[in-house]
């Protein structure tokens, strides 16, 4: 009797867990026919997306970092207390032909570069923002130079390799 009453309990146990199962398999199929519904539905066409997302996969080349030496020596504003600035310049792109401009046009790309770093101030630039507002400045520098004279094609990021001001 003992025996009966044990097997009658695990397969009562057994048939609870197998509802729980079909529950929770039938949950994950309701919720996942639902979220794939809705994406067929209101995802559109992404092949244009797509497209696009490959051919910039593809026209991305190797890096290249463009030294701009010698390290750029200017007089800050003459308001501020500390003297000069002195910055060492590297110019990241991925394309050759960017890469082959920049060398290029690196004289008229120093010159721009020493006019926009003798116009800041110290007080600016003791800031971690005053910094980046700066490398953002130079980017933009460096970018109009080639759009003007170059191809146009995208100068990645300006970096400080160096930074001393006294």
């Amino acid at each position: 009797m003992a025996e009966e009453e044990q097997q009658a309990e695990a397969e009562a146990t057994g048939g609870g867990k197998k509802k729980l199962i079909f529950i929770i398999v039938g949950v994950i199929l309701l919720v996942g026919g639902s979220v794939g519904g809705t994406l067929l539905i209101v995802g559109g066409d992404d092949t244009a997306e797509t497209e696009v997302m490959e051919e910039v996969e593809v026209s991305r080349g190797d890096a290249s970092y463009i030294d701009l030496k010698p390290a750029f020596t200017v007089n800050l504003a003459p308001e501020d207390p500390v003297g000069f600035l002195q910055i060492s310049m590297q110019v990241l792109t991925f394309d050759d032909d960017v890469a082959e401009e920049l060398e290029k046009h690196k004289p008229l790309i120093r010159n721009n570069l020493v006019v926009l770093l003798g116009q800041q101030s110290s007080a600016e630039l003791r800031v971690p923002e005053g910094k980046e507002r700066l490398q953002k400045s130079a980017l933009d520098t460096v970018q109009t130079v080639i759009n003007k004279h170059g191809s146009g094609g995208e100068v990645d990021n300006v970096f400080f390799t160096s930074f001393v001001m006294q």
